[in-house]
């Protein structure tokens, strides 16, 4: 089970926000790519770099991504209003080994049939989730039933899933367990969890369900959970 830490950049700072409320943030550290490194030294093996002001439509921190990509050793994978295959060239040229669709994925399957075809395992695929509705757009317009959305996305040949409870987000509630047991009743590809994430137990129990990974920030920011407590540890 891998802990992949989440650095989520807004105008060049490292930011949380609550549910993807952009108007509740929360600021962590004024230099990504110092923090990167650090997470790098306590043990990462892989970073979760999302750019929100290309999800926003407020920009981009292209800039800093790179510098993170180029500076660091574990890999990268980006993610943030990447939403046509120039796009993906674009991450893939700054550094990032892995490429996360979101909105246009969830909106378009063909879009992943065609990145998959092009860039394989470097593909994954963002399904953030509310209500039983898969969210686009900044997590700001519904999209289509989740179970709707990963039939068509299996078809489409998905190669690996980013899977977000909105609710949880930056809560530190705890996994929402009953969502990836339901996502994986539909797929055999591997799961990433994202949200909720507070402690090690809470990652063991992710494991259990028959999640690959695990994406969280705010425990990590916070000091509810260590990488080490889960690269070196084991479950009780």
């Amino acid at each position: 089970m891998i802990v992949i830490p989440a650095i989520d950049l807004r105008r060049g700072r490292a930011v949380r926000l609550l549910r993807g409320d952009p108007e509740a943030q929360t600021v962590y550290d004024d230099d990504p790519v110092a923090l990167a490194l650090r997470f790098q030294e306590e043990g990462a093996r892989r970073l979760h770099v999302v750019d929100l002001d290309a999800a926003l439509g407020e920009g981009d921190n292209r800039p800093v991504i790179e510098r993170i990509c180029r500076s660091t050793q574990v890999p990268v994978q980006v993610g943030g209003g990447i939403r046509d295959l120039e796009a993906i060239e674009r991450a893939l040229g700054l550094g990032a080994k892995r490429v996360v669709l979101g909105t246009r994925a969830a909106l378009d399957p063909a879009f992943v049939a065609r990145a998959v075809e092009e860039h394989a395992e470097k593909v994954v695929v963002a399904v953030d989730v509310r209500a039983g509705r898969v969210m686009v757009r900044g997590w700001r317009e519904e999209g289509p039933p989740l179970q709707d959305a990963i039939e068509a996305l299996e078809e489409a040949g998905a190669p690996r899933y980013l899977v977000t409870s909105i609710a949880r987000d930056g809560t530190l509630d705890g996994p929402d367990l009953r969502l990836y047991q339901q996502v994986l009743r539909h797929t055999q590809r591997p799961v990433i969890a994202s949200g909720g994430v507070r402690t090690a137990d809470d990652i063991w129990a992710l494991r259990e369900v028959g999640c690959e990974a695990a994406v969280t920030g705010k425990a990590l920011y916070e000091g509810t959970l260590r990488i080490g407590q889960v690269t070196r540890g084991q479950p009780r």
